[in-house]
C-alpha cells in the first residue's frame, strides 16, 4: 500500500520498535485529526513486521464506552491467562497484572486504537502499563484524535503523566497540495480546488475522489452520501443496518437481520465499507458511519436500533453497554432502564466512574414512566458517580433532585 508523505513516519516507527530490544519497551503516541490516516499508517507498519507479534485493540464509539474494550480484543488474540482474567469477572488489579504479564513475555507491537473514545478503566490501564513499559520488549502504539482531546480531556492528563524516557510522539500532518494532486491524477479527476476543500485530509480527499458526482462535495457527509446513491436496494438495506452499529457488525447479526446476498455485500464494499476475515462488516471510517447514520430519518434509525437490540438480547455474553446503546437508539425506555444501570455498575466496578455516570444519565433521559422512588434512586446513583469523578455541580443537582422527590413523597404519605 502506497501511503503518500508517510515515509518518515514509517521510518520513525521502525526505529522505535527496533530499539525496544536493547532499551526496553516504549509508548508511541500517534495523534492527528479524524481521517488523517493513523489507522492506515499502523496497518501498513504492522504488515512490515516479520519478528514482532502484532496485537490490536480498539475503543468503540458507543454512547458510553465498554470498559476495557481494547483489552478484550487483545485477550482474544493472546488467549491464555489474559483471556481467562477478562472473562472471569476478576477485579481490575488482577486484569491489569495479567495484561502486564502477557506483555513481559512478548516481543510485540501492541496497538490501542482510538483512545479518545476510551473509558476510564482503559485510560487507567494505559497509565499502569506506561509506568512499567520499560520492563517489556513491546512498543505500545496509541492512536487518538488530537483535535478532540482538549486540555481537559481525560486522555490529555494520562498522556501528560507518561514517563518521558519511554514515550515517543508522532503527529500526522495533512497531505500537501502536490500529494492531493497525485491522488486526483490516479483517480482520473481534476485537482483544482481539491486541496482547499479538503484541507489535505486523506479521508476527505479519498471520499471526494471516489464520489460519483459532478462537483466535489465540501464535507465528508456529502461524499459518503454521494457514494451511497449507487447502492442497490439490498445493499442499502445492509449498509443502513451496519451504520447503526459502532465498530463491526458480526456475520451472525447480518445474517439474522437482513440475510445479505453476496451482491449486496459487494455493493457495500464498493462504497468503502470493509469486511474482515471473520465476515464482519463495517465502515472503513467512523466518520463515514456517522455520516450515513445521520442521513436516515429518526424513525428509520429507531427501527434499526430496535432490530439490532432484538437480535442482541437473544445472545449470551453481549456487553450491557452495547445493549444500552441500542436501547437508547431505539428509544426503548424499558430496555434502557434494564441495561443502563447494569452497564453503569459494571463500569463502576472497574473504576470507570465517569462512564458509569454517563449510563445513569442516559437512563434518566427515558425515565419518565418510572415511579418517583425509582427515579430518585437513579438520581442518587448518578450523584454518587459524579461525586467520585469531581463533577460536583452535577452531583449536587442530581442529589437535590432526589431529595425533592423524597420530600414530595413523604408529604403525600403524610397527607394520606
Amino acid at each position: 500500500m502506497d501511503l503518500l508523505e508517510r515515509e518518515q513516519c514509517l521510518a520513525d516507527l521502525t526505529a522505535w520498535l527496533s530499539a525496544v530490544a536493547e532499551r526496553g519497551g516504549c509508548i508511541a503516541l500517534v495523534g492527528g485529526e479524524a481521517g488523517i490516516g493513523k489507522t492506515a499508517l499502523l496497518q501498513e507498519f504492522s504488515k512490515q513486521q516479520r519478528e514482532a507479534r502484532v496485537l490490536w485493540g480498539a475503543c468503540d464509539a458507543l454512547f458510553t464506552p465498554r470498559p476495557l474494550a481494547p483489552l478484550h480484543d487483545i485477550a482474544r488474540q493472546t488467549q491464555g491467562a489474559l483471556l481467562t482474567a477478562v472473562n472471569s469477572g476478576a477485579n481490575r488489579d488482577a486484569i491489569f497484572t495479567a495484561a502486564l504479564d502477557e506483555l513481559e513475555r512478548a516481543n510485540a507491537l501492541v496497538v490501542l486504537e482510538d483512545m479518545h473514545w476510551a473509558d476510564e478503566a482503559t485510560l487507567d490501564l494505559l497509565k499502569y502499563l506506561g509506568r512499567r513499559i520499560h520492563r517489556t520488549h513491546v512498543m505500545l502504539a496509541v492512536t487518538y484524535r488530537d483535535d478532540e482531546v482538549g486540555s481537559r480531556h481525560p486522555l490529555r492528563f494520562v498522556i501528560g503523566d507518561l514517563p518521558r524516557a519511554s514515550t515517543r510522539r508522532m503527529s500526522l500532518l495533512p497531505l500537501s497540495e502536490s500529494a492531493v494532486a497525485r491522488l486526483a491524477s490516479r483517480a482520473g479527476r481534476p485537482s483544482k480546488g481539491l486541496h482547499g476543500i479538503t484541507g489535505g485530509n486523506p479521508l476527505f480527499v479519498t471520499e471526494v475522489l471516489a464520489a460519483d458526482a459532478d462537483t466535489v462535495p465540501a464535507k465528508v457527509r456529502d461524499a459518503v452520501l454521494a457514494r451511497a446513491v449507487t447502492l442497490s436496494a439490498p445493499a442499502r438495506e445492509i449498509a443502513e443496518l451496519v451504520c447503526v452499529v459502532p465498530g463491526k457488525t458480526e456475520a451472525w447479526l447480518l445474517e439474522e437481520s437482513v440475510r445479505p446476498h453476496e451482491a449486496g455485500i459487494e455493493g457495500c464494499l464498493g462504497i468503502g465499507m470493509v469486511r474482515d476475515e471473520d465476515a464482519s462488516l463495517g465502515f472503513r471510517h467512523e466518520l463515514a458511519r456517522r455520516a450515513f447514520e445521520s442521513s436516515l430519518s429518526q424513525a428509520r434509525r429507531q427501527s434499526l436500533h430496535a432490530k439490532v437490540l432484538a437480535m442482541l438480547v437473544q445472545r449470551t455474553g453481549i456487553p450491557a453497554a452495547r445493549l444500552a446503546h441500542h436501547a437508547y437508539g431505539a428509544r426503548n425506555a424499558e430496555a434502557l432502564l434494564r441495561f443502563a444501570p447494569v452497564a453503569a455498575a459494571q463500569a463502576a466496578s472497574l473504576g470507570a466512574h465517569r462512564d458509569a455516570a454517563s449510563h445513569y444519565q442516559l437512563a434518566l433521559r427515558l425515565a419518565q414512566d418510572l415511579s418517583p422512588a425509582e427515579y430518585a434512586r437513579l438520581q442518587e446513583q448518578l450523584s454518587y458517580e459524579c461525586y467520585l469523578t469531581g463533577q460536583h455541580e452535577r452531583a449536587i443537582a442530581a442529589q437535590r433532585s432526589a431529595l425533592e422527590i423524597w420530600r414530595a413523597s413523604g408529604e403525600a404519605l403524610e397527607g394520606g
